[in-house]
């Protein structure tokens, strides 16, 4: 791609019938999010899953679920004055929201971060994985020269991401078995993050396992 974009690659014009030399550019990716963070080389599982904010973005972690999770990080991204900010009920208990929307990265940010990074001979990788960042490998795609400028250098595939929300809303609404996302673990959670109490579950009594859940949409 180096070479096709610098001396470029000779190709046929079938409208003109004549030869011409072709300078190709890498313009963007476009994937779902696991495809997402193998081509740009981010992990998006974990502490650290936006391959956009990186490290600036860290999820919660879901005590009862053994997962991290985005909830309530949505508010640091609306205007400073917004509503929301300052809700205390419906989001995050007794939680207001001050700190701005991280810093949008340039390309030469990103590229002084992987210039930083450091080997870790004893264990693979990179030293500071999974604790200061989420970077797999350094991807060959910023051998381009002009990759630093480029904006948007992958994307997110709007029809899965549409496709999955879709059908995680539908089957928790239906509580369709192994679908919905509503479960002992997650109603757990929420009562420890929320001020929801009618979706709260009592602990079961010794010997007792938790009983069934009601349905959300009930």
């Amino acid at each position: 791609m180096v070479r096709a974009w610098e001396e470029g690659v000779w190709t046929y014009d079938r409208a003109t019938k004549t030869n011409f030399k072709m300078h190709v550019w890498y313009q963007y990716s476009l994937h779902d999010l696991p495809a997402y963070g193998i081509f740009c080389c981010w992990c998006v599982h974990g502490r650290f899953p936006c391959p956009v904010c990186k490290a600036s973005l860290m999820f919660i972690w879901l005590t009862k679920g053994g997962k991290y999770s985005s909830f309530d990080k949505h508010r640091q991204f609306l205007p400073p004055d917004h509503p929301f900010r300052l809700d205390i009920k419906n989001f995050t208990k007794d939680v207001v929201v001050t700190d701005p929307a991280p810093q949008m990265m340039t390309g030469a940010v990103v590229r002084a971060q992987l210039d930083a990074l450091e080997v870790n001979k004893q264990e693979g990788g990179f030293v500071g994985y999974a604790e200061q960042h989420a970077w797999t490998q350094k991807s060959c795609l910023w051998n381009l020269p002009y990759f630093d400028d480029l904006l948007l250098p992958h994307n997110i595939d709007v029809m899965h991401t549409e496709k999955n929300i879709a059908e995680a809303i539908f089957g928790t609404i239906m509580d369709i078995p192994d679908k919905t996302k509503d479960n002992v673990k997650a109603r757990v959670d929420q009562a420890r993050l929320c001020d929801r109490p009618k979706l709260n579950m009592a602990p079961p009594r010794a010997g007792k396992s938790w009983r069934s859940l009601r349905p959300i949409s009930s």
